[in-house]
């Protein structure tokens, strides 16, 4: 999983190296934590878990714009009867690739129709 969310870091780009570090920092952890007191594990994932909610809460904060933009053009759409679609370069959002083709997909059904 470490690996997986590394690559996605990295853009896809494969990096032995710190990947070997990563992999010895894992290995490291659990031999750490089984040699130390159960109280010293705890305190851990609790330093973990604390990281994980402040990475949260920021992307959160980064993401409130672009959702509430996007929940107000939903309810616009629903208030005129439309049934509600998502056009992420209409509301300006950008790296929205994939609702961006879902998108042109629709209109390319609707237009068939």
């Amino acid at each position: 999983m470490a690996e997986t969310n590394l690559a996605y870091v990295s853009k896809g780009k494969q990096n032995k190296i710190v990947s070997m570090f990563l992999k010895a920092a894992l290995l490291a952890t659990t031999l750490y934590g089984s040699i130390r007191t159960a109280e010293t594990a705890w305190a851990l994932a609790d330093i973990g878990v604390g990281i994980m909610v402040w990475l949260n809460l920021i992307a959160i904060l980064i993401l409130a714009k672009p959702a509430l933009i996007t929940l107000k053009d939903y309810r616009q759409q629903r208030k005129l009867g439309i049934d509600p679609i998502f056009s992420p370069r209409k509301l300006g959002i950008q790296n929205a690739d994939y609702w961006d083709e879902e998108y042109q997909h629709n209109q390319d059904k609707e237009n068939v129709s």
